[in-house]
């Protein structure tokens, strides 16, 4: 089976299209943050991050766990409870979250187009933290999160989201990653969903914790549930994103970690970072024999790496002369 693998398209959509049109695979899975601006505006962008960043500001001194939008439903619903400029800022954040929403489903929209009209395998994928819940949207007969899908002989899982909250993005339609410690416990609910799946491909947007979730100057960032369920079980494949800084394929026992990088543009405290990564995987035997690290740059498909996974260690096969990945960073 040869996989095509996507992470962090960031309304990437031309290079998308560019990519459906130009490999030729099984299956196609895309890992998130398909969406990057909630607005086609970087005017109401601006407006809607500022009144959610006063939402929370206001908020502050509340106690039960609630989210900016349903705090403002009620201040707009009781203005008699609330000060006037909490009541105008409610209603303001109410008809930004709804344009949000509203444009979010439009791209959606547009992708499955895109999907329908140029892929020529099937395609499934998550929602990341600059996700709506697809499940809402037009991709959601795509959608894996907390689901599977059988194909090759192959058990496919996925969930999506992370543990942050996304500036910019209607928070109630996000995906929740339910992880969270209490009482000294840490309960993970993608734990226990792969626990009871143990599926032979795991695709997660937020990677396992020490595998591929580095972020320089602050460190490891990845769930400890899913990492405690990886020291427990041994699938053959786990792809992730969300970190883009930490790209690279690690091989422990049988199991294949890879996180190509962004596939989309974006824009970060680290620089702009360009992007065009995606990965080819072949898996025979229901195990990883290759990956490819290509990247779209220039309107054009480039092989910057080739691994050889099939061994008890990872073998650089092939390494472009004008690669800007050096194998010795990316294979780990």
């Amino acid at each position: 089976m040869r996989i095509i693998y996507l992470t962090d398209i960031h309304d990437g959509l031309r290079g998308l299209k560019e990519v459906l049109l130009g490999t030729e695979c099984d299956l196609y899975l895309f890992s998130g943050d398909i969406i990057y601006k909630a607005f086609f505006n970087p005017e109401r962008i601006i407006e809607f991050v500022t009144l959610q960043e006063d939402m929370y500001r206001i908020m502050d001194d509340i106690k039960e766990e609630i989210n900016p939008y349903d705090y403002a439903t009620r201040a707009v619903r009781f203005p008699e409870k609330y000060q006037p400029n909490v009541v105008e800022k409610s209603h303001d954040y109410r008809r930004l979250f709804h344009q949000a929403a509203k444009t979010m489903k439009e791209k959606y929209e547009l992708i499955e187009i895109i999907i329908q009209k140029y892929a020529k395998a099937p395609v499934w994928l998550l929602p990341g933290n600059y996700d709506i819940d697809l499940q809402y949207s037009a991709l959601y007969e795509r959608d894996l999160h907390r689901k599977t899908f059988d194909m090759g002989g192959l058990k496919f899982a996925g969930y999506g989201g992370a543990p942050v909250i996304t500036s910019g993005i209607p928070e109630k339609l996000a995906v929740k990653f339910h992880e969270y410690n209490r009482n000294g416990k840490n309960y993970s609910e993608p734990e226990d969903f792969f626990k009871e799946e143990n599926p032979d491909v795991v695709v997660i947007h937020n990677p396992a914790y020490g595998f591929l979730d580095k972020i320089p100057s602050f460190g490891n960032v990845g769930s400890q549930g899913i990492r405690r369920y990886l020291d427990d079980y041994s699938p053959a494949l786990v792809v992730s994103g969300h970190v883009h800084e930490d790209q690279g394929i690690i091989k422990k026992g049988k199991t294949v970690f890879l996180n190509p990088s962004n596939f989309g543009p974006v824009d970060s405290v680290f620089g702009f970072q360009p992007g065009g990564f995606f990965s080819e995987i072949e898996i025979e035997n229901n195990l990883v024999k290759n990956v490819k690290l290509n990247r779209l740059s220039d309107h054009s498909i480039r092989h910057l790496l080739e691994v050889d996974c099939s061994g008890d260690k990872l073998e650089l096969v092939h390494a472009s002369s004008d690669s800007e990945v050096p194998a010795e960073d990316f294979i780990r």
